[in-house]
């Protein structure tokens, strides 16, 4: 029982289209640099039960904290980070969301 997703239920749901991410349009083009997509990338969340949800989010944002974009708010480097922070069952619940449905970091 370790290894199931937290919200494993019975259900068929259809992923949407799009992200359910929506960036906000006053954010100024900016590429994401490779190594923060290393530091990312090494501390994923697949969603089983053994891993702490919160610990996940904890880190993810100490690594946000530590990056700086010109003209860019943190919060949108979050929202454009958050989905690469997810793997497996995890990134299937963020896909399976209707799109444009999270336009802040504390709506996500």
């Amino acid at each position: 029982m370790d290894d199931e997703p937290m919200w494993a239920a019975a259900r068929v749901v259809a992923p949407t289209p799009g992200s359910a991410i929506t960036i906000p349009e006053n954010v100024n083009e900016f590429a994401i640099k490779g190594n923060h997509l290393t530091l990312v990338k090494g501390n994923q969340f697949d969603g089983r039960t053994k891993i702490d949800p919160h610990k996940h989010i904890y880190e993810f944002l100490g690594i946000c904290n530590m990056l700086q974009y010109r003209d860019t708010e943190n919060e949108a480097v979050r929202l454009m980070m958050f989905p690469l922070s997810l793997t497996e069952e995890a990134k299937t619940w963020l896909d399976e969301l209707n799109e444009g449905t999270i336009e802040t970091w504390d709506e996500l």
